[in-house]
């Protein structure tokens, strides 16, 4: 009967965040902190919230949701595909959510993007991958 009621330390509530909610101690270690960034332009909300983990994959759908935009539409974020993967750069950097080696890359990764003229293909072979290879910075 006691061991139902036994639980792991690493998976307490002890302690709030800066917002005043919960946290736990091992979320920082996993990815698993919610960050609050700037929308596209044009973007119903003007910010996204976010876990840091899912940085990379949120980025990869926003930049194929512009790959694959219908030109006839009138609403929401209107930039071209280099122009989403700069904002994210700009994003990530002026939040700090990774090191510097990582910024740089997708610095370089993105002038080399505005320049290709096979923006999907290199999308699909270079720039995804690299996203997907992503770790959140450990913050703590």
């Amino acid at each position: 009967m006691a061991e139902m009621n036994e639980v792991d330390e690493s998976q307490r509530l002890d302690t709030l965040d800066a917002r005043g909610t919960w946290a736990y101690p091992s979320a920082a270690a996993t990815g698993h902190v919610e960050v609050v960034l700037p929308a596209l332009r044009g973007s119903p909300n003007g910010e996204e919230r976010l876990l840091v983990k899912d940085f990379g994959p949120h980025v990869i759908g926003k930049i194929e949701t512009s790959l694959n935009r219908n030109p006839y539409l009138k609403s929401g974020p209107t930039q071209n595909p280099a122009a989403v993967f700069r904002h994210f750069v700009a994003v990530a950097k002026g939040a700090n959510l990774m090191d510097s080696g990582a910024i740089g890359r997708m610095e370089k990764l993105a002038e080399e993007f505005e320049t290709e003229p096979e923006q999907g293909e290199y999308f699909n072979q270079v720039i995804k991958p690299y996203l997907l290879s992503l770790a959140p910075k450990r913050k703590g």
